[in-house]
């Protein structure tokens, strides 16, 4: 228990900033579900659209989509074969536990669409043009999983103060396009972070030192 007590006391030190801008996100999505409330939030979001929003979040939200994860990965075995595999195990039990949490545990939560179709059919809700809008599975957030989880990797790879800072804006900003484009409430983007987050932590974690002996290894040099 000491071992594991100093090994995570290093951890916190080491990525300080990291783990601050994530405990920030934390605390700020609590608030606004305490203070505004998780479906009146999305009615708040929805009065403020723009044309050049929507073309910005129509395109950024893809980056959570699982096409780019296994592209991550792919490079990550290029590049150090620990990396690869740290970065397949996370990302694998994260998608996994929000994809068994959206199909199976919480199949019947309904998406925005469905929730504010009312709306919807009197021309009172905003839609961006040329996305297709989802009705069903919508605990937790699939995207907001997979983006949490390859940007906290990156990060943890990368470990430098600037790197941190913007790939947290990136893994903000695709989950809060979840909620601007009306595919997901603001409780789906926050659970689906923090399995994304705390998965893809504890799996680095684990298997860092484990697989020491494997960094010297690649897709190139194999």
């Amino acid at each position: 228990m000491a071992f594991i007590r100093l090994k995570f006391k290093d951890f916190f030190f080491q990525f300080k900033h990291l783990i601050t801008l994530y405990l920030v996100w934390v605390f700020i999505c609590l608030i606004l579900l305490n203070s505004i409330g998780n479906v009146e939030f999305s009615v708040l979001i929805n009065q403020y659209h723009h044309t050049y929003f929507d073309l910005f979040f129509k395109y950024i939200t893809h980056f959570g989509d699982g096409i780019i994860a296994f592209a991550v990965i792919l490079l990550l075995f290029f590049f150090r074969l620990d990396y690869g595999l740290i970065s397949l195990v996370g990302f694998s039990i994260s998608a996994t536990t929000t994809q068994i949490c959206k199909r199976f545990v919480f199949e019947d939560v309904q998406r925005p669409f469905v929730i504010f179709k009312e709306q919807v059919d009197l021309g009172q809700w905003h839609l961006v043009d040329g996305v297709e809008i989802h009705q069903l599975f919508s605990f937790p957030s699939g995207h907001t999983t997979s983006i949490f989880s390859i940007c906290i990797l990156l990060s943890l790879i990368l470990n430098h103060k600037k790197y941190h800072y913007l790939l947290f804006v990136l893994a903000f900003l695709v989950g809060f396009s979840r909620i601007y484009l009306s595919q997901h409430f603001l409780i789906d983007v926050f659970v689906g972070s923090l399995i994304g987050s705390v998965v893809t932590l504890f799996s680095y974690l684990l298997l860092i030192d484990r697989l020491e002996s494997l960094k010297k290894y690649s897709l190139l040099n194999n």
